[in-house]
């Protein structure tokens, strides 16, 4: 008599159990062996849609900049130019990347005008000219383009890709600063006198030009600067 309540009992226990999801059934359980493996899915033929897609979108971008560089858009023409001559955005082809860059130099783009004037004079990406290369550079700096007068500047004092010239890349090289307000000509004027390297050496007035270009937000001047008070540029 005892036994049998005792099983009414464990019966009704397990029911309240199986209730509130505390027990299962043995028709429920199963090991973990009795479980299927999944199966592997077959992901040779599975497409990239992302990579799908951003090739269809620069296929339509290519569409549309050639549109409007055939229309005489110089900006387009620099973005073609960009985006062949580096591999960014499209695929490389260096030959159509300098095509781009060349008409709109010839149509009188200054950042094309300087661009080729830098990758001639270095045979960056396309074959070294310095005579083209310092044409191209001197009609920039005939506009009174800031940039391009402080390279020629720069080129001038250092011999960098040029015959060197001192005294002339000094005087132009103050041209871009005094006049043209260029930063980065006033951080080069600043460390060269600071250093003496190049030019004479003249502490305070470099002190000046590399303070300028660092309070009007210059990053590298700023860099500069700082190093230069905390332990100085010697």
């Amino acid at each position: 008599m005892t036994d049998g309540n005792d099983k009414r009992k464990r019966s009704r226990f397990n029911k309240i159990l199986q209730s509130i999801g505390l027990q299962q059934s043995n028709k429920e359980e199963k090991t973990e062996q009795e479980v299927p493996p999944t199966p592997q899915k077959d992901v040779s033929n599975v497409i990239d849609f992302a990579a799908e897609k951003e090739r269809n979108n620069s296929q339509e971008g290519e569409k549309w900049l050639r549109k409007a560089a055939e229309m005489g858009d110089t900006g387009s023409m620099n973005e073609l130019a960009y985006s062949f001559l580096t591999g960014n955005g499209l695929p490389l082809n260096r030959e159509e990347g300098e095509k781009w860059l060349r008409r709109s130099a010839e149509a009188n783009d200054l950042w094309a005008m300087v661009d080729l004037a830098a990758r001639l004079l270095d045979g960056e990406i396309v074959a070294k000219n310095p005579e083209e290369g310092m044409y191209w550079l001197e009609r920039a700096v005939e506009r009174r383009d800031p940039v391009a007068v402080r390279i020629l500047g720069y080129r001038l004092v250092t011999g960098m890709g040029i015959e060197q010239d001192i005294e002339a890349g000094e005087r132009i090289l103050r041209q871009a600063a005094e006049e043209l307000g260029e930063l980065v000509a006033m951080r080069c004027l600043g460390i060269f006198q600071i250093k003496g390297e190049f030019l004479q050496k003249n502490v305070e007035e470099g002190e000046y030009w590399l303070k300028k270009a660092a309070d009007a937000g210059e990053s590298v001047a700023m860099r500069e600067w700082g190093k230069h008070l905390v332990r100085g540029l010697e």
